[in-house]
């Protein structure tokens, strides 16, 4: 089923920018914490948590660890997602994570210098689905180092705008879901964490995300985004590539088509295509149910609507 399309504000594009040019200063501000590393008590059991952006970078890298900065209205003892991070049961679950974290916590009206200008990090336009105010976003230093043409090392991967959008709504639980996310690009994550935070908690990703399938997903994506028009266009040839590519021996695999209303941010957008599988039985069979392989992506075209799609297999 495909929702209405609306206009609203246009909005541009920078998703997948590399965050090197910021990634190299300091924020500062205010009401900031020292920016040094802070050291708990017991640091064998929380994830290190940096209050400085250069310095949290480097740490990554060193690491090879996933960043989650959280950017705040002000870094004090009383902010709630602050608090949540430092919570033990959180904090466990970073720590079971495969990959190591370094989270590093900033002040929202906290400047840094680029390109010899000061400007606040929110408002660079690699950030642009902050929505200009305090949230999360998670860089990727722990998968596709050295790899020419990676589509994740050093760059956004996940956000979380703290600010109401159309759709998407911040609860401090989609934090959670960061902690098992699987690899992959800023509309990948995207696409998965609109379809695990929904009510009803459909099982479509509670499989394992396979590289092919995401691969076939960006691709007709980008097909649909391409012509401006959602559809399973030459599905019957797409399908017998994707059995003759994926390692795991699998049945006929099955995909699902949405697209959003016109000129709305990335996780709004996400958000309204999983709303649009839910008024769809047939697509909604397909997004609820648990496969042994799965793959999502989203594209935006150039009439300002997002096409997205999901393939599964068994």
């Amino acid at each position: 089923m495909q929702p209405r399309k609306v206009g609203v504000t246009r909005r541009s594009l920078w998703l997948w920018t590399a965050l090197a040019l910021v990634a190299t200063t300091s924020v500062h501000g205010d009401d900031t914490q020292p920016a040094d590393a802070q050291h708990p008590a017991d640091a064998q059991h929380t994830v290190p948590c940096i209050h400085d952006y250069a310095a949290a970078t480097a740490a990554a890298q060193e690491a090879g660890a996933m960043l989650l900065v959280s950017v705040e209205p002000t870094v004090s003892d009383d902010d709630l997602v602050g608090n949540y991070l430092a919570e033990p049961d959180l904090q466990a679950r970073f720590r079971a994570s495969e990959t190591p974290w370094i989270f590093c916590r900033l002040p929202l009206e906290g400047t840094t210098a680029i390109d010899g200008e000061q400007m606040r990090l929110v408002d660079h336009p690699s950030l642009v689905e902050l929505r200009r105010g305090p949230g999360l976003f998670t860089v990727d230093y722990a998968h596709g180092k050295g790899e020419e043409d990676s589509s994740t090392y050093g760059r956004i991967v996940s956000i979380l705008p703290r600010t109401p959008g159309k759709y998407y709504r911040f609860a401090t639980s989609h934090i959670d879901e960061l902690t098992d996310m699987p690899a992959g690009t800023l509309t990948q994550r995207s696409m998965i964490l609109a379809v695990r935070i929904h009510p009803e908690r459909p099982q479509s990703t509670d499989g394992e995300a396979d590289a092919v399938l995401a691969s076939e997903a960006a691709t007709h994506s980008q097909h649909q985004a391409d012509i401006g028009n959602q559809g399973h266009h030459n599905w019957s040839s797409r399908s017998k590539r994707i059995l003759s590519r994926v390692s795991h021996p699998v049945s006929s695999p099955v995909e699902v088509v949405a697209e959003s209303w016109e000129n709305q941010d990335l996780l709004d957008s996400c958000v309204d295509c999983v709303k649009s599988w839910r008024q769809s039985s047939g697509h909604w069979n397909a997004v609820r149910s648990r496969h042994t392989l799965f793959g999502f992506d989203i594209r935006r075209g150039r009439n300002g609507i997002w096409y997205a799609t999901g393939i599964f297999a068994r």
